[in-house]
């Protein structure tokens, strides 16, 4: 027990209470009804009976929003004060195999208070248990189990529910309606049954969603407001937090909408027509619902479950090769791509063939994004691995050009810095295709890379968010199925087929174009037998420009513009604290207590501006000495 302002608080509930801990009920009180608020957080265990975990969910999404606040505030720092404690094990000289057990302690706790909390953090979990590159290994490995092992509601209240939609009984509609389903989700989950003598799926949705998300949103939007104000943008990219929540809002309602899901899928279906090893569910809309959703059973297994597929003979290699081309075909082709393609949504038949599922979360590139994404593709897979320099150069501008127009690249950056970063990245990627080692980054363009990464040159559309979390999706399944797994180096055959379809109109210019180049008679080279004589115009006028001093010529000393930077700064602070200093004289001199009041105001005021300034120089200082060393360091063990 402990005593904040004379108010006891009970934390252990095991306990029997002390006699002034026991809640009066009919206190009406401030204090009281605060307390009762402050007092209700997530359980450490969740109770593995579905009904009354989605009770607490009803429950949940009709109580007052400042109690739902104080709930998912005090949860949230619950879990930061858990996640920091193997950390400071680890500077107390703890054992790894003791850390680990803390990490494992904590992502189950916050698996567990995520369930409590309800299906829009549920799918938070979702999002986070995909990001490898920011957690370790031991809590992705825990948040997995929100993908499709959350808790079920009985197969009565499933019924319940379909006799509501359809507005019939259940047997009166369907035969053999499963009680135990075949899988929950944070939405929802599957029954099998049958209808007109065919065997399908329904996906009965769980009660009072929208309103949990009515609530839940609000707070998520003012978390993203405060990462647009406090995320320091280390690494060069300038993410607008708010159009990722935006997004995500959007999509998430859209989720709920099971009849939304039926167009999804259908329309995916269509852009997978011409393709023989993709299937996709049949819907059937006349006995379908936006809380109901039947389709046609398909029997599948997980690409994950290795054994099973072995068993069944089928080509692993295939299987991951066909992963590769399906998300390919999504991102590159047809723009219109499944966001949420863990293990449970891309199955396999015992035919070899890919089978999507849940297509509730569904986006599509924008124009300008999806233009600019496949000139990013052509020029980064053109010419193969073996690329020349010089082509691998040019490739490098329609690369550039291919970023700004996605608007990933801010106007007015520093293209030329740009394009040399393009470059290395481009040699780096050519040389894994051939399983060769790449310079050091910083090496080779530090200071090109330090004048980016200062001025936050690189957007990332809010879409991305979404491209990013399916390839760590696809990516983890084809790793799953091929050790040596690199989208990288499967998508190089896909793109070139894809450009030579963009490029040519049929198979004969196709042909006619590689006649050309062959025999050196090519429209090419002839422009530039004819364009020659200018070209060399051009050079004597430039040679005559810089002989009477007429041409200008840009240089630029990063090194002077650092300094200049850090001045600025260092110069804010220095005027910041001669100011405080002026208001505590006056405050100290002063005789009317007003102007002494003001005094000390100013002074705590501009104390308050020295020391933010002064922060802002030990981050400049920080960020400067990255660009020092000649490897990036303190990465790995950001994420430990």
């Amino acid at each position: 027990m402990q005593v904040v302002r004379g108010v006891p608080e009970c934390e252990d509930e095991d306990l029997d209470p002390e006699p002034l801990c026991v809640v009066n009920e009919e206190s009406t009180g401030f204090r009281s009804k605060l307390k009762k608020i402050f007092r209700r957080t997530p359980k450490e265990k969740v109770d593995d009976d579905g009904d009354s975990l989605e009770a607490g969910w009803s429950d949940r999404g009709s109580s007052s929003s400042i109690r739902r606040n104080a709930e998912i505030w005090k949860f949230g720092l619950k879990c930061v004060f858990r996640v920091l404690k193997p950390r400071s094990m680890r500077t107390k000289g703890a054992s790894d195999e003791e850390i680990e057990q803390a990490q494992i302690a904590a992502a189950t706790y916050i698996r567990d208070g995520l369930l409590t909390l309800g299906p829009t953090f549920v799918k938070l979990g979702q999002v986070i248990s995909t990001r490898t590159d920011i957690l370790p290994k031991t809590y992705t490995d825990v948040l997995n189990s929100l993908q499709d092992d959350v808790p079920a509601f009985s197969g009565a209240r499933a019924k319940e529910i379909v006799s509501k939609e359809l507005g019939v009984p259940v047997d009166e509609m369907f035969t053999d309606f499963s009680e135990i389903p075949l899988k929950a989700a944070s939405l929802g989950q599957v029954h099998t049954a049958y209808y007109k003598g065919k065997k399908v799926a329904i996906k009965v949705q769980r009660a009072g969603l929208k309103e949990l998300f009515d609530l839940d949103l609000k707070n998520l939007r003012k978390l993203a407001v405060l990462l647009d104000k406090f995320d320091p943008k280390a690494d060069g990219a300038d993410r607008d937090w708010v159009s990722i929540y935006d997004e995500s809002e959007r999509l998430l309602y859209l989720e709920i909408d099971y009849i939304n899901e039926a167009n999804n899928g259908e329309r995916f279906a269509r852009d997978f027509k011409n393709v023989d090893y993709v299937r996709v569910p049949q819907f059937y809309r006349d006995i379908s619902t936006p809380r109901v959703l039947v389709m046609e059973f398909i029997e599948s297994l997980k690409l994950t479950d290795i054994k099973k597929i072995e068993s069944l003979g089928l080509d692993r290699n295939l299987l991951a090769q066909r992963t590769a081309d399906a998300f390919l075909r999504q991102i590159v082709e047809t723009s219109y791509f499944h966001c949420d393609p863990h293990p449970g949504n891309l199955c396999v038949d015992d035919e070899g063939n890919l089978v999507y599922y849940d297509f509730g979360m569904m986006d599509e590139l924008k124009p300008n994004v999806r233009e600019g994404f496949r000139k990013f593709c052509t020029a980064l897979f053109a010419g193969g691995p073996t690329v020349s320099d010089q082509t691998l150069a040019k490739n490098a501008k329609l690369l550039v050009d291919g970023v700004e127009e996605a608007g990933v690249l801010a106007k007015g950056s520093d293209r030329l810095a740009v394009e040399k970063l393009a470059r290395f990245f481009m040699r780096s990627f050519k040389n894994n295709q051939l399983g060769k080692s790449s310079n050091n980054l910083k090496e080779t363009v530090g200071t090109d890379l330090q004048t980016l990464t200062g001025s936050n040159s690189f957007r990332f559309p809010s879409t991305f968010t979404f491209i990013f979390r399916a390839f760590a999706s696809v990516e983890g399944i084809g790793k799953g199925l091929d050790e040596g797994f690199e989208i990288g180096k499967l998508a190089q055959p896909f793109i070139e087929r894809f450009t030579d379809s963009q490029q040519y109109k049929n198979k004969a210019q196709k042909n006619f174009s590689i006649f050309q180049k062959a025999t050196g008679l090519n429209l090419k080279d002839v422009d530039i037998a004819i364009t020659s004589p200018r070209k060399v115009a051009y050079i004597e006028e430039t040679l005559r420009s810089m002989e009477d001093g007429s041409l200008k010529i840009r240089t630029r000393s990063l090194e002077n513009e650092k300094t200049l930077e850090r001045m600025v700064l260092t110069q804010s602070r220095s005027e910041n604290i001669l100011i405080a200093t002026a208001f505590l004289n006056v405050a100290g001199f002063a005789s009317k207590r007003l102007l002494e009041g003001t005094g000390y105001a100013g002074f705590a005021f501009f104390v308050f501006q020295a020391i933010m300034a002064n922060i802002q120089v030990k981050k400049f200082d920080k960020t400067q000495a990255k660009f020092v060393q000649k490897k990036f360091t303190g990465l790995d063990e950001d994420k430990k």
